[in-house]
C-alpha cells in the first residue's frame, strides 16, 4: 500500500462538488497528521444575528479531516459509517482549521480523531468518525 501525497490528496479533496463549494484546502501532510483550512464565507453562518457558523459545517468539515487522514492511507476516499462531535464553543467568522490524524486502519474499519481550532488554536469542537475500509 502506497501512501498518497499531498498534490494526489489536495486532487482527489477537490473532485467533490462540495468539498469545492466549501473551499477546503490541504495545508500540512506529516506522517500521523493532516491539517485542513476551511476559509469562512457567509453563507456558513448559522443565526439571523449572523454571529456564528453552523454546526453542520464544522461536521463536514470534520468527516472530510477524517475520511482524508485514511484516504492518505488506503489511496481513495472512503464512505462514512458513524461520526461523534463534541462542540466545545461557537466558531465566530472566522477560518477553521482541523487536525486529523489515523486511529486505526483496519482490513474493514478505520477510526480517526480530529480537532477543529479557530485562527488563535482555541478548540471549537473534536470528533471521531468510523469510516468502512472494506473495499479500499
Amino acid at each position: 500500500m502506497s501512501v498518497l501525497t499531498k498534490e494526489q490528496l489536495s486532487e482527489l479533496l477537490h473532485k467533490s462538488r462540495y468539498h469545492r463549494f466549501l473551499q477546503i484546502e490541504l495545508t500540512d501532510v506529516s506522517d500521523n497528521e493532516l491539517t485542513f483550512r476551511l476559509p469562512f464565507h457567509e453563507q456558513f453562518l448559522a443565526d439571523e444575528a449572523e454571529t456564528y457558523i453552523h454546526g453542520g459545517i464544522i461536521a463536514s468539515l470534520i468527516d472530510i479531516a477524517g475520511d482524508f487522514a485514511l484516504a492518505r492511507m488506503v489511496g481513495k476516499p472512503l464512505p462514512t459509517i458513524d461520526m461523534r462531535i463534541d462542540y466545545l464553543r461557537a466558531a465566530g467568522k472566522e477560518d477553521l482549521y482541523a487536525r486529523a490524524t489515523v486511529v486505526k486502519a483496519g482490513r474493514t474499519l478505520g477510526i480517526s480523531d480530529v480537532v477543529v481550532t479557530n485562527p488563535e488554536g482555541k478548540q471549537i469542537a473534536v470528533g471521531r468518525a468510523l469510516y468502512s475500509t472494506a473495499n479500499a
